[in-house]
């Protein structure tokens, strides 16, 4: 799958110094060689203790919520931030919130193992969504937090058409430095796709929401988030580009406390944009 481990490898550096990331983001992303980039991340993961990180299974463990006796048309699959499991979702309430408005859950345990076996998109297509899509469900949403919004995009990017609409809390978004870019040069409807100086992984991703944030028949993109987390600066392009009904924002931090309202707020009004 041609450029999925830059991807991952990308994520796993950046969010974990998370709280660098909204001050001198650039300066870790400058090209480097393959080899330079695996010797980097290798010792960073080592450094960091990913090399412990959770074993991967196949198929992907995921928790079920169902909404009601009967299943609804709509599925949320939910996957977590770096340092969550699939069941941070039951904790802070996001099934019961979902179930409430009538939309069944998949909480999926996409843990920061997944990404460096470099497997989560394959298995998230092939354990869940395939699957959700064969059982009748009409409208399958992606929720992320933090890395898992990342991961969402991932997935977005890798397999169009699969899925029909995304709902980002807290997201990593890539470094800074390339999204000063595309606000200088006029936002990201005016913004050409391409920059120069950024890794491919940056420069899909923003490709992939300049599509679907410019055209009526883009994937509808949801994002969330609270004023006083370290990101939120990295937001304001993408917050230009949306619609004021897709935007979602609170004074909170990069918490779970923060998250929750937003997505109650979020799933109430997720009625509105779903097909009959």
């Amino acid at each position: 799958m041609p450029g999925y481990w830059d991807k991952l490898c990308g994520v796993i550096r950046v969010v974990d110094w998370g709280s660098q990331l909204a001050k001198n983001t650039r300066r870790w992303w400058r090209p480097m060689s393959r080899n330079s980039s695996v010797l980097l991340i290798s010792l960073f993961l080592v450094s960091s203790g990913c090399s412990i990180a959770p074993p991967t299974e196949n198929p992907i463990p995921a928790i079920s919520s169902m909404s009601g006796d009967s299943q609804s048309k709509t599925l949320i699959v939910m996957l977590p931030g770096r340092g969550d499991r699939g069941d941070a979702f039951g904790t802070a309430e996001f099934d019961n919130i979902a179930n409430s408005q009538n939309y069944d859950v998949l909480a999926v345990d996409a843990h920061l193992g997944y990404y460096i076996a470099r497997n989560l998109l394959p298995r998230l297509h092939a354990d869940v969504i395939l699957p959700a899509r064969a059982q009748g469900y009409q409208n399958i949403w992606l929720l992320g937090v933090s890395m898992g919004g990342f991961g969402a995009l991932l997935y977005a990017q890798e397999y169009p058409g699969e899925i029909d609409g995304v709902i980002l809390l807290a997201p990593f978004l890539g470094s800074r430095g390339l999204i000063e870019e595309i606000e200088k040069g006029g936002g990201l409807s005016a913004w050409q796709g391409d920059t120069q100086g950024y890794e491919p992984y940056e420069i899909d991703l923003w490709r992939w929401l300049k599509k679907a944030t410019g055209s009526v028949d883009g994937t509808p993109v949801v994002l969330g988030f609270g004023e006083a987390d370290n990101m939120a600066p990295t937001y304001d392009v993408l917050i230009e580009a949306l619609g004021p009904s897709q935007v979602y924002k609170n004074d909170g931090g990069h918490r779970w406390t923060t998250w929750q309202p937003l997505w109650r707020r979020i799933a109430a009004a997720l009625e509105l944009s779903l097909p009959d």
